[in-house]
């Protein structure tokens, strides 16, 4: 009995957890294209992969059905990684983690793919260390589900916290690159912004 009410509890707060990131995954639509944003700040900018957003300009539709135009301000081509910037305030900032994730930890991913807003997998970590296109890469490897549309979104640890930014499949699992580089992005435009 005991087991079953861990279980339980696992449950709902997988649910509950699932429900609040919500509100800091956008929506990206550059073109006919259409992936995943992380709400960084709650100033306005947003993380996402530079893949998403071919062109300076995109259209952001958040989770309480506001949209607004949205302006890439910083590219990271090699690790696939872009921050846009929207003209609003107040925006549910997602929670970040510092230390790296350890295989073995569960994550959940949440995009948009295929269309489906807001879709939901869960999974453990494999490795944080691929080989792409013969370079040896910072990425995080999970057995979730993620597919077009997703790309952008978090993968977040056990607490909510995010690790890393959903970036491409490989192998038949999940590619994420790690909070550490988006950081970097982030505070460089930070670091541009008028005082």
């Amino acid at each position: 009995m005991r087991g079953h009410q861990r279980f339980g509890d696992f449950d709902r707060e997988a649910v509950e957890l699932a429900s609040r990131l919500a509100a800091s995954v956008v929506e990206i639509r550059a073109g006919s294209g259409v992936g995943a944003g992380t709400i960084w700040e709650s100033d306005g900018l947003i993380v996402t992969n530079d893949h998403v957003v071919p062109s300076g300009q995109v259209e952001v539709s958040l989770s309480d059905g506001r949209t607004a135009t949205g302006h890439v301000v910083a590219r990271d081509q090699h690790n696939d990684l872009a921050v846009v910037s929207v003209n609003l305030a107040g925006l549910p900032a997602v929670n970040v983690r510092r230390d790296p994730v350890r295989p073995g930890e569960l994550v959940m991913s949440i995009g948009h793919p295929f269309g489906v807003r807001h879709s939901v997998a869960l999974g453990i970590v494999s490795t944080t260390t691929v080989t792409v296109d013969r370079f040896q890469r910072l990425l995080i490897r999970a057995d979730v589900s993620i597919g077009p549309g997703s790309s952008g979104g978090p993968l977040v640890d056990a607490v909510g916290r995010v690790v890393g930014i959903n970036s491409m499949m490989g192998g038949g699992l999940a590619l994420a690159v790690p909070t550490f580089l988006a950081e970097g992005l982030i505070q460089a435009v930070v670091a541009r912004a008028p005082a």
